[in-house]
């Protein structure tokens, strides 16, 4: 009677030979074996993952490429699928997770592109675009300490290319916590290295005005339409500003130019009924 060869016991072969198969895992215990195979498994799935080969990775950043141009021109489901190709067919490039992550903040889908970027960051902790758009979206769903905690996780890499970008944004999360002097202090960061950033002006200005420094705010707001004429947020603030200084003619000037070019209608609303208050 032939013996089963599966426990390392002897049996015949084909040939009515006996063989024996010694099984190098007898006498491991039975969670021991499964957590080898288990490794095992995940080296070979990794491997497999992390190493497409140059024919494969080449037709993926195509699809980046396509997407990317997409993305350009604002084509955003467009850009989406190609993105979608391209991390399909070379999963650990991350800055194709980095523009899906845009695209589903731009989306509104602010914890969905969270997921993105941090798939991004665990494939290099160092990768500051993404440290600073995980920033980003934290922000939008006013998780202000969160926020910062990414946008310092980017200033800390000495290679980031563009340390103003996440100087201001932290400016802003602190404006919006009400730590009116750390706004001021990551502001002035982002504006000596970057002296033409009329977003980190605009802030500051707002910082000073939350401080009851109406003059500074104002000079910050001025700096930064020089900049950007069109700033219209900046023209908003700044009217405001003139109105609480009692510069009526200037407040006016600017409130008209919000009434004119404002996307928003709430805000051209209100434009309009300061200047009907400052016509008496």
């Amino acid at each position: 009677m032939r013996k089963n060869v599966s426990d390392g016991s002897c049996g015949n072969n084909q040939n009515g030979k006996e063989s024996c198969f010694r099984n190098p895992l007898r006498g491991v215990p039975l969670k021991s074996v499964s957590l080898v195979f288990s490794l095992i498994g995940a080296l070979l799935f990794f491997s497999c993952v992390s190493a497409p080969d140059p024919e494969t990775k080449n037709q993926a950043e195509a699809y980046n490429k396509i997407g990317y141009s997409y993305l350009d021109s604002g084509r955003l489901n467009e850009a989406h699928l190609e993105f979608q190709k391209a991390l399909k067919l070379n999963p650990t490039n991350k800055e194709t997770l980095n523009y899906l992550g845009y695209i589903q903040y731009r989306f509104e889908n602010y914890e969905e592109a969270i997921s993105y970027y941090k798939r991004a960051i665990s494939i290099d902790p160092k990768y500051s675009d993404a440290l600073n758009s995980t920033g980003v979206a934290y922000a939008a769903l006013e998780n202000w300490d969160e926020a910062i905690k990414y946008f310092q996780a980017a200033l800390d890499n000495p290679m980031y290319g563009t340390p103003a970008r996440a100087f201001s944004n932290m400016g802003f999360a602190y404006y919006k916590k009400g730590d009116y002097d750390s706004a001021e202090s990551s502001l002035k960061e982002a504006l000596l290295r970057n002296p033409i950033h009329p977003r980190a002006m605009y802030i500051l200005g707002m910082a000073y005005g939350k401080r009851g420094d109406t003059e500074a705010a104002i000079e910050e707001y001025k700096k930064a339409i020089g900049i950007q004429p069109d700033y219209v947020e900046a023209h908003w603030e700044l009217g405001k500003a003139y109105l609480n200084a009692d510069r009526k003619a200037k407040a006016m000037k600017h409130f008209s130019l919000v009434i004119e070019k404002d996307d928003n209608l709430e805000r051209r609303r209100e434009a309009l009924g300061y200047m009907e208050q400052l016509k008496y």
